[in-house]
């Protein structure tokens, strides 16, 4: 947390010196930190601006409300057949779409009154404790002015029992200090990320650039969500950024094959895995050929979820949910290969047509193909070629040897596999203790709320792993784990090295992680 930039590094690091300030030979040097800290500024931010946003995110939240009611009652009217947009939307499906989304702005619009009036909260409680606080500081400062002379102890005027006392009250003022900026900083990394998370749901405007109407825009986005959000949506974020870019940029024949497929979709899960693989980078002859193959299954969601996107983001279930296809886990099975496995299943959630080639070798229906046991072996396939092709011949030498792919292979392979499909680098970050851990959490939700998978490894005597985070809400991630499930784990797990909650085995500390740029 060395880049922090508010007072609360520098109280810990007065708190450390006070701390060790006793006795004789300290008075000098107690007076001196205990000035110093009289100096560090209060916590910042000013909670009536806080209580004045969210008091106008509250009349917003009224004013969507009435829209909402007002859309809700045109939806349930008996609508006619009619088509619109570029892609043909059925109105009853726009208005649909409409609504849900009218109802997520509600209940965001709602969330950000509600985390504003908390943070104001904590401001204001953080302001008055740190307040308070400063009383037995200054009774200390003043106490040590009467033992000492500059940085020196007064040999005429010195007392024990008064320095006791001067440093037991600097100690308990510190911490009150150090207590109050920990909790303002605290209401403001939750807030901060609670906030980030309620904007990249805001997936509408993500698209607002392309060529398409707004009407496709909505049903677009609006794909695999529900009511309560855009988590399960088929377009993440960055998703619909990356789509909405190349879609500007295709030529104009080009963007006219593309709206003809769209509209040809039997669903708009359908017209939504078309977009996620332009967003993956094919071109329109591509995903021709994908359409194409998926055709005859786009008025099938759920043939199109199990087949087209492995890691669909699930609710905020207990336990493990197994990754499977046709009964068969996305797993590493029992080989050393956690690296290459759960980069293998990273890339088939952000490319359509690596899943599909996955989970059906091209033949989508076939039943020699599109089963279990010939998805397993593919998988297989494709976990030894990510695996073998970057590792070092060192690495493979007998005895020599070691299993395994290094923190810096994995950002490469992350990099080839993953990013050349999402337009993301990866840098991998070590974190060594806590406060790096805790640094470095905001970045990883930040990437995860956008749609980004974040490979992190875990160490401990057992070993190390690989593992991704996929998902989060609140104060939880959502963690694959490539021996075949994902899990959803509190944070303070991953700060305080207690990661064998994802799973028994499971190294418990979180050492590294690879963060996508």
């Amino acid at each position: 947390m060395g880049d922090d930039n508010t007072p609360l590094p520098r109280l810990k690091d007065l708190q450390r010196d006070i701390a060790d300030q006793n006795g004789l030979w300290n008075a000098g040097a107690l007076h001196y930190s205990i000035r110093d800290a009289l100096q560090v500024a209060g916590p910042g931010g000013t909670p009536s601006t806080l209580d004045e946003l969210a008091t106008d995110y509250a009349r917003a939240e009224q004013r969507l409300d009435a829209a909402l009611l007002a859309v809700g009652r045109l939806r349930r009217q008996k609508l006619p057949a009619i088509w619109a947009g570029d892609t043909h939307v059925a109105a009853g499906q726009a208005l649909a779409a409409a609504e849900r989304g009218l109802e997520r702005g509600v209940e965001v619009l709602g969330k950000v009154a509600q985390g504003l009036r908390g943070l104001a909260a904590a401001v204001e409680g953080g302001k008055s404790r740190d307040s308070a606080a400063l009383a037995p500081l200054r009774e200390a400062y003043e106490l040590t002015e009467e033992i000492t002379a500059g940085p020196f102890i007064d040999p005429l005027n010195y007392d024990g029992d008064t320095m006791h006392r001067a440093h037991q009250l600097a100690k308990g003022g510190m911490a009150e200090r150090v207590g109050a900026h920990t909790g303002v900083a605290e209401a403001s990394r939750e807030a901060s990320s609670a906030f980030h998370d309620l904007a990249s749901q805001a997936r509408l405007r993500r698209l607002a650039d392309s060529p398409l109407s707004a009407l496709d825009e909505l049903l677009l986005v609006d794909a695999g969500s529900t009511g309560e959000g855009v988590d399960s949506a088929i377009l993440s974020a960055a998703m619909a950024d990356r789509s909405a870019d190349r879609l500007a940029a295709m030529s104009q024949p080009d963007r006219v094959r593309m709206a003809q497929l769209l509209a040809s979709a039997g669903s708009p899960e359908h017209r939504a895995y078309l977009m996620r693989a332009l967003a993956a980078g094919y071109d329109i002859s591509r995903i021709t050929d994908f359409n194409r193959l998926i055709s005859p299954y786009g008025a099938d969601p759920a043939w199109l979820r199990e087949h087209l996107n492995p890691l669909g983001a699930g609710s905020l279930t207990a336990g493990h949910q197994p990754t499977t296809f046709d009964g068969a886990e996305w797993t590493q099975g029992q080989y050393p290969t956690c690296v290459a496995s759960s980069t293998v299943t990273a890339r088939a959630a952000v490319d359509p047509l690596y899943a599909l080639q996955l989970t059906t070798g091209g033949h989508p229906g076939d039943p020699a193909y599109d089963n279990g046991a010939a998805f397993a072996e593919r998988l297989r396939d494709e976990q030894v070629r990510t695996y073998d092709g970057e590792r070092s011949w060192l690495q493979d030498l007998p005895l020599l040897g070691s299993d395994g792919m290094t923190n810096d292979q994995s950002a490469t392979i992350a990099d080839q596999e993953i990013g050349a499909r999402t337009g993301a680098d990866y840098e991998n970050r070590d974190v060594d203790n806590s406060d790096e851990r805790r640094a470095v959490l905001p970045e990883i939700e930040r990437a995860v709320d956008e749609g980004h998978a974040v490979p992190f490894s875990s160490h401990d005597d057992s070993g190390g792993h690989q593992m991704l985070v996929i998902g989060h809400e609140g104060d939880k991630l959502q963690v694959y784990n490539p021996w075949g499930y994902t899990v959803w784990v509190d944070e303070d797990d991953f700060v305080d090295g207690r990661l064998g909650s994802i799973g028994k085995g499971v190294p418990i500390e979180f050492t590294s992680v690879r963060l996508p740029r």
